[in-house]
Parts: C-alpha cells; sequence; structure tokens
C-alpha cells in the first residue's frame, strides 16, 4: 500500500470542518488552521466545478493549490495530521464525464508544497469525515 494511503488512514487525523454555511448538496471548506509553529494557514474550497483545495498563507499573503484533481473531479474529504502540518485530500468524480477517478493528495503546509497525488481504489480508503460545522 502506497505511504499516501497510510497517512491518510493514519489515527489522530482532524476532520477540516465544513462551512456551515454549505449548500445542502456541496461540501464547502473555509478554515482557520494554526501550524505547529503558531503561523496561522486558511483552506478553502468546494466540492463543485473547478473545485480544488487552496491554503492561504496570512503573513506572507501567499496562496496555493494543494489539491486540484481536474474537471468532474472534485474534493469530497480534506484532513489534517496538525502533528505533521500535512494535509490530506481525497477528491472524487467523473474524469471527463466519463469514468470513476479517485485522487488522494498529500500536502505539506510548512514547505507550501505537494509531496504526493496519487489514483487511488475508493475501498483502500477509510470513510469520508461527516460534515461538521464551527461558529466562527
Amino acid at each position: 500500500m502506497p505511504p499516501i494511503i497510510e497517512h491518510y488512514r493514519a489515527d489522530g487525523l482532524y476532520s477540516v470542518f465544513v462551512n456551515p454555511k454549505a449548500t445542502l448538496h456541496t461540501r464547502e471548506w473555509d478554515t482557520d488552521l494554526a501550524l505547529k509553529d503558531g503561523s496561522k494557514v486558511i483552506v478553502t474550497g468546494a466540492a463543485n466545478a473547478g473545485g480544488r483545495i487552496t491554503v492561504r498563507y496570512p503573513t506572507s499573503g501567499r496562496e496555493s493549490v494543494a489539491a486540484d484533481a481536474g474537471d468532474y473531479v472534485y474534493p469530497s474529504d480534506v484532513r489534517l495530521n496538525a502533528q505533521k502540518d500535512r494535509l490530506y485530500v481525497k477528491a472524487s468524480g467523473l474524469a471527463a464525464g466519463i469514468g470513476q477517478k479517485l485522487g488522494l493528495f498529500e500536502y505539506d503546509l510548512h514547505s507550501q508544497k505537494l509531496v504526493d497525488r496519487r489514483k487511488v481504489a475508493n475501498e483502500a480508503l477509510p470513510a469520508e469525515c461527516p460534515e461538521l460545522s464551527r461558529v466562527k
């Protein structure tokens, strides 16, 4: 099993909260997170056309794409390993509107770069995190 799957399945991961303003059928993320060094990041995205997960770094003003699976493949689960400052994104959908595709992304929030991206089988992954909301 590739390490990215082991990392996504690991204990101690936290769901990145789903935006409480999300529509009935669309998951959205807009969450402030603190890294181990105390710096802040803002994770945003939506499970819709052109859906991607982006990370903003308020101190520097930099914005980076953590996961972009392409047309018709949308983010469906976003998890954080706070001990390693790693973000994990599961994306699924119909690639080019034809065939089912499932991708997994691992993004290093501290070094601001994509570490791994893989096509995976759904049966290799745990259930998605439930939709949670948090008052800002």
